[in-house]
């Protein structure tokens, strides 16, 4: 085998750092992929809600997934629909729904 050659001592000489061009400020959320002037910040829902995680088996999401295909629903709101009942049963005080902040989106046809 033929030995590799020596890591250099300094990077220095090897690395151009340049300034940001100046432009808009980029908002926390934004990734580290997005060029400038294409930045957009969180949607006013996630800014008023807390994300949860909740994992699925595979078969059941599939279940899930096409009763609200069927029903013309998004999986969200089912599942938002069992918290809630699930709270009132409990006698849990809400509110579990985050208002959004704009019109409704139409659906594609």
């Amino acid at each position: 085998m033929s030995k590799r050659p020596a890591a250099p001592v300094s990077y220095a000489a090897s690395l151009a750092v340049e300034a940001p061009a100046a432009g808009p400020p980029r908002n926390a959320g934004d990734g580290p992929g997005e060029a400038a002037g294409q930045t957009r910040g969180r949607r006013p829902l996630e800014n008023a809600a807390d994300p949860s995680v909740l994992y699925l088996h595979p078969t059941g999401k599939k279940s899930l997934r096409l009763y609200a295909v069927e029903r013309g629903v998004k999986v969200h709101d089912l599942l938002l629909e069992a918290v809630e009942a699930w709270a009132a049963d409990k006698g849990l005080a809400g509110p579990w729904r985050v208002p959004s902040a704009g019109p409704p989106r139409r659906r594609r046809a």
